[in-house]
C-alpha cells in the first residue's frame, strides 16, 4: 500500500486528506473516508483508516481519509442557509429521531459541505493520483455517516452545490432528514447493531422505511451485535450470521462504482 499524506483539498477552510493506494496497479475508484465523533472531535489519521485502508486497496480502491470542519457555528453560514437549517432541525425532530441535535445541525451541515469538496477534488485530480476513473463513494462512520448519507440525498437549498457520492456505505449511523429520500439517488447500505446509546437502531429504521416506501436504493444491514463503536470492529473482521465477511460486503456494496 502507497499512500500520498497531506493533500490539501480545500485550501480556504485548511481541508487535507490522506490517500491511500494499491501498490501497482492504478485504483480503479476511490472511497473517502468520513471518521465519527459527533462533529465536534475526531480526525483523518485514526488508526481505524489505516486499517480500513489496508483492505480496500488490496481490493483495489484508493482510500481518502479526510478531515472536515468541526464545531461549525450557525453564523459560519448566510442568513437564508441558517433559516434552512433551522426548518431542517424542527423537521427532524418530528419524524421522530432520538438523536442528539448537534447531528443535524449546523456543525453537520458544514461537514456535508465538506465532503461534497471532497469528492469535487477527487472527480478533477483523481486520475493524477493515481485512481483510473472519477467514481467516489463514501464510508462513513457515525456522525461521519450521517455526513455521508445526507449528502447522498441532500437538502434542497444544497441540492445544486453538492457533489453526490455514487454510494455509500454508513456504519453506526442514520438519515437525519429521510424525507430527501427518492428512487433516483445512490445506493446506500447502513450497518447498525442493537442497544446503540449514540444513534439507535430505530433512528436508522426511520430512513429504511421511508426508503421502502419510496423506493430508493438503501439497505438496512442489523448485525444483532450490541454497541456504537463495536460495529467498526464487527466490519474490519467479523462474519454475518450467513457466513459472509462484512468487509466483503461493505467492498461489494462500493464494486458498484465500478459499474457506473
Amino acid at each position: 500500500m502507497k499512500s500520498l499524506p497531506d493533500i490539501v483539498y480545500d485550501g480556504d477552510a485548511h481541508l487535507s486528506l490522506d490517500l491511500y493506494l494499491p501498490d501497482s496497479l492504478q485504483a480503479e475508484a476511490c472511497v473517502i473516508y468520513a471518521h465519527g465523533g459527533g462533529f465536534r472531535k475526531g480526525g483523518r489519521d485514526h488508526v481505524e483508516a489505516l486499517h480500513f485502508a489496508r483492505h480496500f486497496t488490496q481490493a483495489g480502491f484508493a482510500l481518502a481519509s479526510v478531515s472536515y470542519r468541526l464545531d461549525t457555528p450557525a453564523r459560519a453560514f448566510s442568513a437564508s442557509d441558517q433559516a434552512s437549517i433551522e426548518r431542517c432541525m424542527a423537521r427532524s425532530r418530528k419524524v421522530g429521531l432520538t438523536l442528539s441535535p448537534r447531528l443535524y445541525g449546523p456543525a453537520f451541515m458544514a461537514a456535508v459541505e465538506d465532503l461534497s469538496k471532497a469528492v469535487s477534488f477527487l472527480w478533477r485530480e483523481g486520475h493524477s493520483l493515481g485512481i483510473k476513473a472519477p467514481k467516489v463513494g463514501i464510508l462513513g462512520v457515525s456522525s461521519g455517516g450521517v455526513a455521508a448519507l445526507a449528502l447522498a440525498y441532500p437538502p434542497v437549498q444544497w441540492h445544486h452545490r453538492v457533489s453526490r457520492p455514487g454510494a455509500v456505505v454508513a456504519i453506526s449511523s442514520a438519515f437525519v432528514q429521510p424525507w430527501r429520500l427518492n428512487e433516483e439517488g445512490p445506493p446506500c447500505l447502513m450497518i447498525n447493531g442493537v442497544r446503540d446509546r449514540i444513534i439507535h437502531l430505530q433512528n436508522a429504521r426511520i430512513g429504511a422505511l421511508r426508503a421502502d416506501q419510496v423506493g430508493a436504493p438503501v439497505t438496512l444491514h442489523n448485525t444483532r451485535v450490541p454497541g456504537h463503536l463495536a460495529q467498526v470492529d464487527l466490519v474490519l473482521d467479523g462474519m454475518t450470521r450467513h457466513g459472509e465477511r462484512y468487509m466483503q460486503l461493505m467492498l461489494d456494496e462500493f464494486a458498484r462504482l465500478h459499474r457506473v
